[in-house]
């Protein structure tokens, strides 16, 4: 922060001295008096009030830039007001030798020489940023709001935070955060007993060690859990640091378990055109009769890509015209905000009946696409939270149709664990690309864009493309 201020008040001192026409003020009229309270300050003999009105302003730029959290009148607030006392000073003494045509003097302050870092302290060149001395615990907000995450990634990405920390035993700064940390904590979560924070009550170490001495020890996280969650998070978190310019490299990168399931196990693949003829043959999907949810629910998931959570979850308002092209919207609770986006209606679901279903449900006074498995899923939900457990709704959707969808496709004779019911989405993804269709609309289309604040559903590529796009989907072995 010296470092920052001191540039930035030189900086201020250019622009002044190049503004063309501008009225010039003397400021040695007045340098004696703020030099002489600048040197009270900078001495450590003031009070909280004089040093909020002289160098205060200072103090409050850093807060309002999320660079400190410091309050008037703590210690460390008046260390930081009179490390910055004493480099105004020294900024004052570069604009009086420029005024004397002298701009080949460097600082001498100590915080603004830059020295080299001690043979003891090899971390010290990751403190690249004021953000760099922060831990994780004060970084997360910033990340989560700029994110934008749904709840569920939220509290795991807390909960990671707390759980690598108490393993830690202190809030490190993120800087000093090394792949021997990551490392250590991957192997305390091997032996992390599931749900540990409830039964013992304890921080992880001591949870990790009560856990052994019990006769029959609780059963330990699953790698799955460990990778997809906690270390998938760490890393998550610390590479928007790197992006931003708080560490310069992520100390989580490739850091897993490797399982024996996942040296054996790829993950999951798209359908084969066979799979596809087996799950829409004339037997499951016989023409004269009517559709039933489930039915719809599957053809829904070919031909649009969205995930479980996301098609449970469509209202039919969701369904509407826009430009004369029928989309369907998913705008409800998504992934982060890149995954709300709109996908033109296929014309083979079209030509499947489509709009009359979605008819048929507006006259039965229905507010969902999928009205059963939408309930259903919200009442798994509430049950859950009546019992304080934090989860979202991804959670629950994937439990009912998709579920017993998986029985459905092992009983055709499908048993390869990587196909289910997320195959859909990775068949959908997979036709775009044999299509043709360009990476930016492939991202439009599956929700794989841009997750800032401005980005729901408004992309570049306009519907009449998107349409252009979907309608390109030929998926070999779709008989329906």
């Amino acid at each position: 922060m010296a470092v920052a201020h001191y540039n930035n008040e030189l900086s201020i001192d250019d622009a002044s001295r190049s503004a063309v026409g501008a009225n010039f003020t003397d400021m040695k009229l007045f340098a004696g008096e703020y030099e002489r309270v600048l040197q009270t300050i900078a001495s450590g003999r003031f009070s909280d009030d004089l040093a909020a009105s002289v160098i205060g302003w200072a103090i409050d730029d850093f807060r309002a830039r999320h660079h400190t959290t410091l309050t008037v009148g703590t210690q460390e607030w008046r260390e930081l007001a009179k490390a910055l006392a004493g480099v105004q000073l020294e900024s004052l003494k570069r604009i009086a030798e420029r005024d004397l045509g002298d701009f080949s003097s460097a600082a001498k302050h100590p915080l603004l020489v830059k020295a080299e870092p001690l043979p003891s302290d090899p971390l010290a060149l990751r403190n690249i940023s004021p953000d760099s001395a922060k831990p994780l615990s004060e970084i997360l907000p910033l990340y989560l709001k700029e994110r934008g995450a749904a709840a569920r990634s939220d509290y795991d990405s807390d909960v990671t935070v707390r759980m690598f920390e108490e393993f830690m035993e202190e809030a490190r700064p993120v800087y000093r955060i090394t792949r021997v940390d990551v490392n250590g904590f991957k192997r305390a979560l091997g032996e992390t007993p599931a749900n540990y924070s409830k039964r013992f009550a304890l921080k992880l170490p001591e949870a990790i060690k009560a856990n052994k001495e019990r006769a029959q020890p609780f059963a330990s996280l699953s790698a799955k859990t460990i990778n997809g969650k906690y270390l998938g998070k760490l890393h998550s978190l610390l590479n928007w640091c790197v992006r931003n310019d708080i560490v310069p490299d992520n100390a989580a990168a490739g850091i897993k378990i490797i399982s024996a399931k996942d040296q054996a196990q790829a993950p999951r693949i798209n359908f084969s055109p066979g799979d596809l003829t087996k799950i829409f043959s004339v037997e499951r999907f016989n023409k004269s009769n009517t559709f039933n949810e489930a039915q719809w629910a599957e053809l829904l998931a070919l031909f649009t890509g969205t995930r479980a959570s996301e098609l449970a979850q469509v209202k039919l308002d969701s369904i509407r015209t826009e430009r004369n092209v029928l989309v369907i919207a998913i705008e409800e609770q998504t992934k982060n905000r890149g995954s709300q986006r709109i996908i033109p209606i296929h014309s083979r679901l079209l030509a499947l009946k489509f709009e009359d279903r979605v008819q048929e449900l507006r006259n039965a006074g229905a507010i969902h696409l999928f009205p059963v498995w939408y309930q259903k899923g919200m009442k798994a939900k509430a049950t859950a939270n009546s019992k304080e457990t934090k989860s979202t709704l991804n959670h629950y959707f994937p439990r009912f149709i998709p579920k017993r969808f998986i029985s459905d496709i092992r009983a055709m004779g499908m048993h390869d664990p990587r196909k289910t019911w997320h195959s859909f989405r990775h068949t959908f993804k997979t036709g775009l690309a044999r299509a043709g269709v360009q990476r930016p609309i492939q991202d439009d289309l599956c929700g794989h864009s841009d997750n800032s604040a401005g980005a729901s559903y408004v992309h570049e590529t306009s519907v009449e493309t998107m349409k252009d796009a979907i309608e390109k989907l030929k998926f070999d072995g779709f008989l329906s």
